[in-house]
């Protein structure tokens, strides 16, 4: 049975310094059926935080160390500390460190509007009890096998 139709949508932030991918990112969540607000800062995000009762965290900032602290900072905040975060990482990043930062969900540049989608819903819906063993299980699959070592 379909839900009754509401005007009240499931709100997010998104935190991007990129103006573009921010906005790129904020139309494809709200043709998804969030509603979304946009930081152009990491600074200018948390404070929006403290402002505005959100479902959810986007995190795409240009420098990873800019992100984990953001990251950081909504985990050590008892009014955040469980609030779903979703880490974009640019190619290259090491995504490990999201996840071991607390993170719910990593993606790594380029992603398709499906993957950000699925992902954030994901993210959203995942019981806080369950959260960490799943970070404890992408934390053990982003860390690469260590060499074998050579042979005598």
């Amino acid at each position: 049975m379909p839900e009754p139709w509401t005007t009240d949508r499931p709100r997010l932030l998104v935190v991007a310094d990129d103006q573009d991918a921010g906005e790129l990112l904020t139309r494809l969540l709200d043709r998804a059926g969030w509603t979304t607000d946009l930081a152009y800062s990491a600074a200018s995000g948390l404070s929006e935080l403290d402002e505005t009762q959100y479902v959810g965290l986007v995190i795409d900032l240009i420098d990873p160390s800019a992100g984990l602290q953001v990251l950081q900072t909504v985990r050590a905040d008892p009014g955040t500390a469980t609030l779903p975060v979703v880490v974009c990482v640019r190619p290259g990043a090491y995504p490990g460190d999201a996840w071991i930062t607390g993170a719910d969900a990593v993606l790594v540049h380029p992603f398709d509007a499906d993957a950000l989608v699925a992902e954030v819903a994901d993210a959203v819906a995942r019981p806080v009890e369950d959260r960490e063993a799943h970070r404890q299980t992408q934390v053990g699959l982003s860390i690469p096998d260590a060499p074998e070592p050579p042979a005598h």
